[in-house]
C-alpha cells in the first residue's frame, strides 16, 4: 500500500517559530508624524514665502529654484534617516536578501519605493503612492493634487506656482536617494502639475 507521505509528515513533532519581535509591514506612525511636522506643505511654503519676501519679481525663479534644491536634499536625507531608524519588516526582508545573497536585484525598485513612500505619505494628502510602473528595470509614480503646489498657489500666487520651481524639491530628493543607494539610474519627469494637473517622475535602471 502506498504511504501518504503528507499525512506521515503531519504526525512528526516540530517547533513553532516565535518571532523575536512583532513584525510590522506598515510605516511607523511616529516616523510619519515627525517628518510631517518638519516638511508639511504649510511649513515648506511658509519658508518659501520668507525666502521671496522683498525680492524683485525677476529674481523669484532663481531664488525659488535654489530654495527647493536645498529643501529637497534635506527632506530626503531626513527621510532616509527616519526610514533606517524606524525600520519595518518590508525593508528588512529586502536588505536581508541582499546580505545573504550578495546581490541587489530587490533593491531596485523595492527599496527606492519604500523611501519614496515614506517621503510622500508624510508630506502629501494621499494614503498610497500612486505607482504607474514598477518592475525590475523601471519605476514611475505620480503626485496628484500636490499639496505643496496648492499652498504655493495660495500664498505666492498663480504666476509663481506655474514657474514649477517646486519640481526641484522632488527632483533633488530623487538625486539624493540615488546617491544614497549608490546605483546609477536615469531620472525623468514626463509630466508636471502646471501642464498636466499632476507631476510624474520616472527612475530607470541603467
Amino acid at each position: 500500500m502506498t504511504k501518504d507521505f503528507i499525512a506521515e509528515l503531519k504526525k512528526l513533532p516540530y517547533e513553532m517559530y516565535v518571532a523575536p519581535k512583532p513584525y510590522s509591514f506598515e510605516l511607523n506612525e511616529d516616523m510619519i508624524q515627525l517628518l510631517r511636522n518638519e516638511y508639511n506643505a504649510d511649513k515648506v511654503s511658509d519658508a518659501l514665502v520668507s525666502a521671496l519676501k522683498g525680492k524683485p519679481k525677476s529674481d523669484i525663479k532663481k531664488i525659488a529654484d535654489a530654495f527647493f534644491k536645498e529643501m529637497g536634499t534635506k527632506w530626503m536625507k531626513k527621510t532616509i534617516q527616519m526610514g533606517e531608524e524606524y525600520s519595518d519588516r518590508t525593508i528588512e526582508v529586502i536588505m536581508e536578501t541582499v546580505d545573504r545573497k550578495g546581490v541587489q536585484f530587490m533593491v531596485f525598485p523595492l527599496a527606492y519605493q519604500r523611501f519614496l513612500e515614506i517621503a510622500y505619505l508624510s508630506t502629501q494628502e494621499f494614503l498610497k503612492l500612486p505607482l504607474t510602473l514598477n518592475n525590475k528595470d523601471e519605476m514611475s509614480y505620480r503626485v496628484p493634487r500636490c499639496a505643496l503646489y496648492g499652498k504655493i498657489m495660495e500664498k505666492c500666487g498663480e504666476d509663481t506656482a506655474k514657474l514649477m520651481t517646486c519640481k526641484n524639491y522632488c527632483w533633488t530628493a530623487l538625486e539624493t536617494l540615488q546617491k544614497h543607494m549608490g546605483k546609477e539610474v536615469l531620472l525623468g519627469m514626463p509630466a508636471s502639475t502646471a501642464k498636466d494637473n499632476f507631476c510624474e517622475f520616472s527612475i530607470k535602471k541603467l
